[in-house]
């Protein structure tokens, strides 16, 4: 059986792991190939490409999900229902990481057909493509909003209960609401604004790394709140 002390530094490794498998997937891979007017085409010329974004999206989906489950008996002393949405959000961040990834597998399909039928203007392969392209940003998006739920649930415990200090717990916080906020208006005026997304990457990475060097406050740990 995993201490706490030792599943508490698992758990930010773990946020440091899906903060990469992210960047790398996103932010290196798909970006660049989704972007463009002629991303069937990119997509079916880079498909081992665009299957290591799908490895790395399972990753992300596997590691959240990890996160949550290894830190529930520490969670569940300070209030096991809000320990429980946590995991269950969490494990909603997985099927939502699983389904971008079946999207994005489907759309590399589709391009490689386009491209073996000589890629013709005007085809029903653009139009389905476009639509994989748009259910997958939906995905997306949609993947963005549990998290917003969970790591608000998370930090909300976080600062009830004091295992971390308060300023990160705060710090948290208001970074979810500005990246809800920036979620909202990707789905509603097509903006999209990095910088709103940057303070709660920054806490993720700081987090990752105070719970692997300093891990959760012991004496936080070994009292029983009485938060319901």
């Amino acid at each position: 059986m995993i201490s706490n002390k030792k599943a508490v530094r698992i758990a930010g490794v773990l946020f440091l792991l899906q903060m990469t498998a992210a960047v790398i997937s996103h932010e290196v891979i798909l970006s660049p190939l989704l972007g463009g007017s002629a991303f069937l085409a990119d997509v079916a010329a880079q498909a081992t490409e665009v299957k290591i974004a799908i490895l790395f999206d399972l990753v992300c989906g596997a590691s959240v999900f990890g996160i949550a489950v290894l830190l529930f008996p520490i969670l569940k002393q300070h209030s096991e229902r809000i320990a429980l949405w946590y995991v269950g959000l969490r494990l909603g961040e997985l099927f939502a990481w699983v389904a971008a990834g079946t999207v994005l597998l489907i759309l590399l399909s589709t391009g490689q057909q386009f491209v073996q039928a000589g890629m013709p203007e005007s085809s029903h392969f653009e139009v389905l493509g476009k639509a994989l392209r748009s259910g997958r940003n939906s995905t997306v998006d949609l993947n963005l909003i549990v998290y917003c739920l969970s790591a608000s649930t998370f930090y909300y415990l976080l600062f009830r209960s004091k295992l971390i200090p308060r300023f990160l717990s705060v710090w948290g916080l208001l970074a979810v609401l500005l990246l809800f906020t920036e979620v909202m208006l990707i789905i509603f005026t097509k903006t999209f604004r990095m910088w709103m997304m940057m303070p709660m990457g920054l806490n993720e990475l700081v987090l990752g790394i105070w719970l692997i060097v300093k891990g959760f406050n012991t004496t936080a740990t070994t009292a029983r709140s009485t938060i319901q």
